[in-house]
């Protein structure tokens, strides 16, 4: 065989191993690629319960509480919009953008950012109510009196001792 056939035909080989590393790659490296490169990416449900776990992780919050959190407030839906414009899979209100440190609420359809920015949000509410069940509620509405979210709040917490 000629050096120009086998030089030819390299390209197949590079080409498979490629194709073997992104096959082979686990989901979540996959996922957070595209993200860095701003490649439109869709993460499945294992990865968006991998994401609450390293947010709640990064926020010192339970697991449960979170994955109950992100249950009801979207179902896991990284596109969700509310009636009153919160987005996003912890149903994040664009004003509370810069709050997480985010540069424009656009960040907020980005399924980690969004995790982030909602356990950002909880753990501040936590750490001035110091009560689980008032962050919630302060989390869903804005205020502790309030009776929507303190129904939310129940609903979170019975909803964290099944996971």
């Amino acid at each position: 065989m000629s050096t120009d056939n086998q030089q030819g035909g390299g390209w197949i080989v590079v080409a498979l191993v490629i194709a073997a590393c992104y096959v082979s790659l686990p989901e979540t490296l996959v996922y957070h690629g595209g993200r860095l490169l701003k490649r439109p990416v869709v993460a499945s449900r294992a990865v968006l319960e991998a994401e609450v776990e390293r947010a709640a992780d990064a926020y010192g919050l339970s697991r449960k509480v979170l994955k109950a959190l992100v249950k009801v407030e979207s179902a896991y839906n990284p596109k969700a919009v509310s009636k009153v414009g919160a987005r996003g899979i912890a149903q994040i209100m664009p004003f509370n953008a810069k709050r997480c440190g985010l540069p424009d609420a656009d960040h907020l359809w980005d399924p980690t950012y969004n995790l982030r920015c909602g356990a950002k949000i909880l753990r501040e509410e936590l750490d001035q109510h110091g009560d689980l069940h008032r962050a919630l509620t302060v989390y869903n509405c804005g205020r502790v009196k309030c009776a929507e979210g303190q129904q939310y709040a129940k609903k979170v917490l019975a909803l964290s001792t099944v996971y």
